[in-house]
């Protein structure tokens, strides 16, 4: 099929709807990569990337479509950009030769580099006129004036950035989201590169208070909206620690500008948030009033009593503030009487687990393991933390058998690392151990129990255990195929090929089949060539009417 003819191979439906799409100005972008290769980005009910191949006669050697269509090897959006690569070689002057015909444009730079001062003005008016963020970028990036002028330009820039990427509801969609996060990030730049510490801290402020704002207004589920509020945080990070070193008065300014902005009610319902902006005023806490404001700051927020289920998750993160404020700048004896008047927190239990470990009171540390492990039995986590604990201080005091069933009741538990230490406590036959084990895991009946189990054959490289549960579960083989193939090839070629088919069985579009063939490609290295073609032949009769599918399997040399 050539690009001059290829109305004559095509289903006259689809040449229509593509010529729909190609005269209603569909394809929105047009790559050439060099080599008679083409890309082109067709918007539909989404955007689609065709990518099309040439030879120097204009023989469509290869084409390609990202879209879900199943009913042919050429869907629309393909027709749609051979009309336009139609329409690219008829405008050219030398005849049939495809190659010749493509001209190459001037480079933009060559083409600026001759135009004067004034013709580049109105070049850039002119492009600025039709794009508000573009135009507030640029005088963000090359104005000049004072911090109030500046944070004026930066918040006008947000909003234009905002504006841009709001639907009419006011909502930034999945789609819009990464575009913009990137332009907000731009901002951050702007932040790091000022030089005025307190401009950069206002203009990180501007972008932090946008970026959790933005979590009520547009769709986060690739997570590019936290991705943000962390990077901004990072920047506003960086600002304070390069603090450290400046005069008493710009600490107490910068201080006192995080303080403030730990009260922003923006971070009402973002907690977390507001926790790390107080943890970075701690970088301020030797001076004695600053330290006093802080403390007077968390005190008033833990008396408040706010109507959110996460209070005790967020007055445990202050108190910890407080912790640590007087630990560094008060007595011994006030911090250890702050860690006992807080042990209904799980952090401070630590800390007061951690002093009776470092005095090698053993005794208290299991006496104190085992009461929390019965306190917090309803939450698995921590009774997981607390048998740990208690699992060190059986190992200081040489209690073998008390190590051996702890060890136990941890793997079971999901911590395959407890297995060597389990293994090592054993002093009778191992073999027999092992095999016991093994049996004890496949009956477990908890979900922990398929995981360690597999671990630990793997650990002990039992290939004929292993064997059998690729056999019972073949949609692994691909993880263990290298492992057992030496000593069982004919057994892994089989479940290969009953993973190949229940793979092509559950495909329904060509992202699926491209899969599939994947998969084919892989089995190859395995079984051989002749292997892999039988099975080739076998998927194309068995699902001769999806033509995407026989499609692709025809492309698997």
């Amino acid at each position: 099929m050539n690009i001059y003819n290829f109305e004559d191979y095509i289903n006259e439906t689809i040449l229509d709807r593509g010529y729909d799409y190609y005269i209603g100005g569909n394809i929105i972008e047009t790559y050439n990569q060099g080599d008679n290769e083409y890309i082109f980005k067709v918007q539909g009910s989404d955007d689609y990337e065709v990518i099309v191949k040439l030879d120097d006669n204009g023989e469509i050697l290869y084409s390609e479509c990202d879209c879900p269509y199943d009913f042919g090897p050429i869907c629309k959006h393909q027709v749609a950009a051979f009309y336009k690569l139609l329409e690219i070689f008829n405008n050219q002057d030398s005849g049939s030769n495809v190659q010749k015909g493509v001209s190459k444009q001037k480079d933009i730079k060559e083409v600026l580099n001759n135009l004067s001062k004034e013709e580049l003005i109105k070049i850039i008016v002119d492009i600025t006129e039709e794009d508000e963020t573009l135009k507030n970028r640029l005088i963000v990036r090359y104005s000049r004036g004072d911090s109030k002028q500046e944070l004026i330009r930066c918040k006008t820039l947000i909003d234009s950035i905002v504006r841009k990427y709001t639907d009419r509801d006011g909502f930034i969609s999945y789609r819009e989201t990464y575009d913009f996060v990137s332009e907000m990030g731009d901002l951050l730049e702007k932040a790091r590169d000022t030089e005025d510490i307190l401009l950069a801290l206002d203009i990180a402020f501007l972008v932090l208070e946008e970026a959790v704002g933005a979590f009520q207004y547009a769709d986060d589920s690739d997570g590019n909206i936290g991705f943000l509020v962390s990077e901004t945080m990072e920047v506003i990070g960086d600002i304070v620690a390069g603090s450290r070193d400046l005069d008493i008065d710009l600490r107490e300014k910068i201080f006192n500008k995080l303080l403030e902005q730990s009260e922003n009610k923006i971070f009402d319902g973002w907690e977390s948030y507001r926790i790390d902006i107080l943890w970075l005023c701690t970088e301020f806490a030797d001076i004695e009033e600053l330290r006093n404001k802080l403390k007077m700051r968390i005190e008033y927020l833990l008396d408040k009593d706010p109507d959110n289920s996460y209070k005790k998750y967020i007055d445990e993160k202050m108190l910890e503030i407080l912790y640590v404020l007087k630990e560094k700048y008060g007595t011994k004896e006030e911090a250890e009487q702050f860690i006992k008047e807080h042990l209904e927190f799980t952090s401070f239990k630590e800390l007061f687990i951690q002093k009776y470990f470092k005095e090698k009171d053993y005794k208290k540390v299991i006496e104190l393991a085992l009461e929390w492990e019965e306190q917090d039995k309803q939450y698995a986590g921590l009774v997981s933390k607390w048998k740990k604990i208690r699992y060190e201080a059986y190992k200081k005091l040489s209690l073998k058998e008390e190590q051996k069933k702890l060890a136990k009741e941890l793997l079971f538990d999901g911590n395959f690392e407890y297995y060597r230490e389990l293994k090592g406590l054993i002093t009778g036959d191992k073999t027999e151990f092992y095999n016991d084990l093994k049996q004890e895991l496949k009956n477990y009946k908890g979900w922990h129990g398929r995981d360690i189990y597999l671990k630990v054959i793997l650990e002990e490289n039992d290939l004929d255990e292993l064997m059998k549960f690729v056999k019972e579960n073949p949609t692994r083989i691909e993880e263990y195929a290298d492992k057992l193939k030496d000593k069982f090839k004919d057994e892994v070629i089989e479940v290969y090929k009953k993973y190949i088919k229940l793979a092509a069985s559950s495909s329904s579009k060509r992202s699926d089949y491209q899969k599939v063939c994947e998969i084919l490609k892989r089995y190859k290295k395995i079984a051989g060539e002749k292997s892999q073609k039988e099975i080739k032949n076998e998927l194309m009769s068995l699902y001769k009417k999806r033509p995407a599918f026989i499609d692709e399997l025809s492309k698997i040399k």
